[in-house]
């Protein structure tokens, strides 16, 4: 077009001559013709005003992967998880929606589910992606010697938590099998309406079995890795980058735009706003730590968006024993604390307050009618710690709240601190704990207090509910608070077929575990991060944000704007 436009001001000259003109009259007509479309390395149409494929490279910044095997390894891919596709993904609102699998349908009573997987589906190394993949995959994830971390997360599919306990050593016995390479059975243990969602979870991914049993675990820890999703490995230069490029192989719904992503690896204190600045980086999060300079940067401040996920941070004690073990003390913390002064002026409105696991918007949200019970009440905190035997925390004894290596939230535990010290008079640190430390106590229930988020799985109160609060044996949870009536209500809802029952039977649950308070509720993040105005394709979901995680079905949305 802009040639177009300098080839009519030379018409408008006196001097040009006719096969000028004529020529002119042809640029003229063909910059009235629509633009020939432009693909990409995998056949996906780029938008009118995208850069060309060369200059389709997103960057990012990201904790370097000890390991890419997400299914067993979640906690060591450093938030790669767009390089296997899942049989169902979930879109950018939350909507199931085909991955691996074409479709699916369920049974009855919706114990038993069928997956039609994609025809001309292919592995990074062109082989085709079966059913026995998934069934391999499934299993091997649930194979006590795997060590998954997640591996509790399937326990509804039959067969799966005596296995994966080491009560029956049979795999055949697990309720995933394939009936050929194109069809795929889940079966559990009874009815289970929200299987396709658990099915789009990071860890529901396949593993090329040809890899595994050649290389055992290190078929995932270097650029030799084989997936199955728009992206693939491509170099992998250890201590400064992972670059991951199109899969040509790639024939399914979540094709993206970018011809290459790069993970860009964090140093020790980099947060990685100067290389933004620097253009190095076109998305980079940050947190209220960096919020004034950025405010004050008319630049960055333009730049700034943030975007509410489905989240919780809570306070969680240990209540079978010790202080905690009674009622009122837990009652006495959870009105001990001022979540507006918490959220609007030690954190700067980058949070809500919290009084319920489930935040707003969350499906079967039902929390505006439970405000009341931890509610910020001064005079009866004290009171319930005079109660319990600790007037003007007179007795009780010193303690730290633990952190899980989170140093952007140790201001708002300091300020929790200072509100048990005012309004308690107890003596409160804190203490921000090694990853693995951190994990290996949680999970033997020898944490006295913490504060700790929880990122919403998959969008069904299964998950903020029953997976995180239902009792679980040592070794096998997050806490030790139990409630006999909270886990039948969670147990009977997880089968409940009606999703209006449903929801009435966990918003009591939700009821009960904020009554007892199995956890003070305390804020639910916004994710703040800065983006390149060349960033494009941003989708807004049905609250009128724009969110952006690194997975399949968000990450492909997006390109770069020339």
């Amino acid at each position: 077009m802009v040639k177009a436009m300098k080839f009519t001001k030379a018409v408008m000259s006196s001097t040009v001559c006719l096969g000028t003109l004529a020529m002119a009259a042809c640029v003229l007509l063909l910059a009235g013709q629509p633009e020939a479309q432009v693909r990409n390395a995998v056949g996906k149409v780029m938008p009118a005003d995208a850069a060309p494929p060369d200059r389709q490279i997103f960057r990012f910044l990201n904790d370097e992967p000890t390991n890419l095997d997400i299914g067993v390894a979640i906690y060591e891919v450093g938030g790669i998880v767009f390089l296997f596709e899942r049989l169902t993904m979930l879109d950018h609102n939350n909507r199931v929606i085909p991955g691996a699998a074409s479709e699916w349908t369920a049974n009855e009573d919706q114990s038993k589910w069928t997956f039609k997987m994609r025809p001309g589906a292919r592995w990074s190394d062109g082989r085709p992606v079966t059913a026995h993949d998934f069934e391999y995959s499934y299993k091997r994830m649930l194979d006590p010697a795997s060590g998954s971390g997640y591996a509790f997360f399937y326990y509804t599919i039959k067969g799966a938590r005596a296995f994966n306990t080491g009560q029956n050593a049979d795999p055949s016995s697990v309720g995933v099998y394939a009936m050929d390479d194109m069809t795929l059975v889940i079966e559990t243990e009874g009815p289970c309406p929200y299987l396709p969602m658990m099915a789009a979870f990071f860890t529901s991914i396949p593993v090329p079995r040809w890899q595994v049993e050649r290389f055992g675990p290190r078929w995932a820890s270097d650029e030799n890795v084989v997936s199955n999703s728009s992206y693939k490995v491509d170099r992998w230069r250890i201590g400064e980058r992972l670059t991951l490029s199109l899969d040509r192989f790639y024939n399914g719904p979540v094709k993206g735009y970018f011809s290459e992503i790069h993970s860009i690896f964090k140093n020790r204190g980099n947060t990685g706003l100067l290389s933004y600045e620097n253009d190095e980086l076109d998305l980079v999060q940050i947190d209220v730590r960096e919020l004034s300079r950025i405010e004050a940067d008319p630049v960055l401040s333009a730049q700034l968006h943030k975007y509410m996920d489905f989240n919780a941070i809570y306070l969680f004690f240990r209540t079978r024993e010790g202080v905690f073990s009674d009622h009122r003390v837990r009652r006495a913390i959870s009105h001990a604390i001022d979540r507006d002064a918490l959220c609007n002026i030690v954190l700067r409105g980058t949070a809500l307050p919290a009084y319920t696991m489930m935040p707003p918007g969350f499906p079967g949200y039902s929390g505006d009618r439970l405000k009341d019970i931890q509610r910020y009440d001064p005079d009866l905190a004290r009171q319930l710690l005079a109660e319990a035997g600790y007037p003007g925390g007179r007795g009780f004894p010193s303690m730290d709240i633990w952190l899980r290596n989170e140093p952007h939230r140790v201001l708002a535990a300091e300020a929790i601190s200072g509100m048990l010290s005012n309004t308690l008079g107890l003596t409160v640190g804190v203490r921000n704990m090694e990853n693995r430390v951190y994990s290996e106590a949680m999970a033997q229930y020898r944490i006295d207090l913490s504060m700790i988020p929880f990122q919403y799985d998959f969008p069904d109160p299964h998950n903020l509910l029953g997976m995180v609060w239902h009792s679980q044996p040592v070794g096998a949870g997050r806490h030790d608070w139990m409630n006999e009536e909270f886990d039948r209500l969670v147990e009977e809802a997880a089968r409940e077929t009606d999703e209006a029952r449903r929801f009435e039977m966990y918003n009591e649950a939700e009821r009960i575990l904020v009554e007892d308070v199995g956890g003070v509720f305390l804020y639910h993040d916004y994710f703040l991060q800065l983006r390149k105005p060349w960033l494009a394709g941003w989708q807004k979901d049905s609250t009128g944000q724009e969110p952006f995680f690194i997975d399949n079905s968000t990450i492909t949305d997006l390109y770069i704007r020339r």
